[in-house]
């Protein structure tokens, strides 16, 4: 059993470390030369001309490695990694043929192909900086740009408005399995309706309270109507200049009422405590009004009907899910 733990540890480790790679260096060299100190190494950009009198001796890429985290293969990094291939192949310059920048679809690094040369020794310049020290820099400021990009980012995914007042209602269906004397009933489906307040501060994270009120008919001579009201923990996040999205989990007192159809007769009532979770999307039509749609998970826990076998239930009680659509309020 040891044994078995150990194994499943290395091959979890082993998975998770390779989640993470490095960039990928391929040379093909035409002719293979003494190698030369990288410092020394001349780089030409793609809208560059190498110098006549220069010697290609192969190729060089440099990309991405698979999943490698975008901070590992800016710019800068990845060209001091060609310019070293350069250097440990014998070539003391490197055209720049192709550059390929991050994209959301290929990959988050910076991609390079480019070709390998030997310079006459008149055209390399003793006094000029060293190029791997000129792509340290751009590799700060690189670095320094990203995460000012980041903090920017950031601050914008926070810019919710602080009070926000909801409006919503849709469909509802009930998963779980209720009881009856004649009839055992599952996804019944019903409609809902949420009336819904939040709070939210500067980290994204805020207060709410939400009222909601489900009604279902069954084919018999009553129907199934629920209340819900409490309040909850809230995380709010923009997702773009206008779209934002919001979680909540809550903790209320739920109501479950059987009522006689076409009238307020109540033949059962029950309360109890509630869990409400919630998930939703909205597009803010101005700074003072939204439309959004939002999906409800709604657990309550109810006593055991007498005269009717409910053993073969571990929980019996309400499990409900909404889908609901509506107005957003900002103030």
């Amino acid at each position: 059993m040891r044994t078995t733990k150990k194994i499943c540890f290395v091959l979890l480790a082993a998975i998770l470390t390779g989640c993470s790679t490095t960039p990928k260096v391929i040379a093909d060299v035409v002719e293979q030369l003494p190698s030369q100190p990288a410092e020394k190494v001349v780089v030409y950009n793609t809208d560059e001309r190498v110098p006549r009198g220069a010697k290609p001796i192969g190729k060089v890429n440099v990309t991405d490695g698979g999943m490698t985290p975008a901070y590992k293969c800016l710019y800068g990094s990845m060209l001091a990694l060609a310019v070293r291939k350069t250097a440990e192949c014998g070539g003391n310059a490197l055209h720049v043929d192709e550059h390929r920048t991050p994209n959301f679809f290929t990959s988050s690094c910076h991609r390079i192909w480019g070709t390998m040369y030997v310079l006459p020794d008149s055209l390399v310049s003793g006094d000029a900086p060293s190029t791997l020290l000129l792509l340290e820099e751009e590799k700060d400021r690189e670095l320094l740009a990203m995460t000012q990009e980041q903090i920017k980012r950031r601050e914008k995914a926070l810019d919710n408005p602080d009070n926000i007042f909801k409006v919503n209602v849709g469909p509802s269906w009930i998963t779980s399995e209720l009881q009856t004397p004649t009839k055992t009933y599952k996804n019944v489906r019903g409609i809902a309706l949420e009336l819904g307040y939040q709070h939210l501060w500067r980290s994204g994270i805020g207060i709410g309270f939400s009222y909601l009120y489900h009604s279902t008919s069954f084919d018999e001579a009553y129907g199934v109507k629920l209340h819900y009201f409490g309040p909850s923990v809230v995380y709010g996040i923009k997702l773009g200049d206008s779209w934002r999205m919001d979680g909540a989990l809550g903790l209320g007192c739920s109501v479950y009422m059987e009522e006689a159809k076409n009238t307020m007769v109540s033949k059962n009532f029950e309360s109890s405590v509630g869990i409400l979770g919630q998930i939703g999307i909205e597009y803010m039509l101005s700074k003072s009004i939204g439309i959004g749609i939002q999906f409800n998970s709604f657990t309550m826990s109810m006593k055991r009907p007498a005269g009717i076998d409910t053993s073969k239930y571990d929980f019996y009680g309400i499990k409900r899910i909404d889908a609901q659509f509506g107005l957003r309020f900002y103030i």
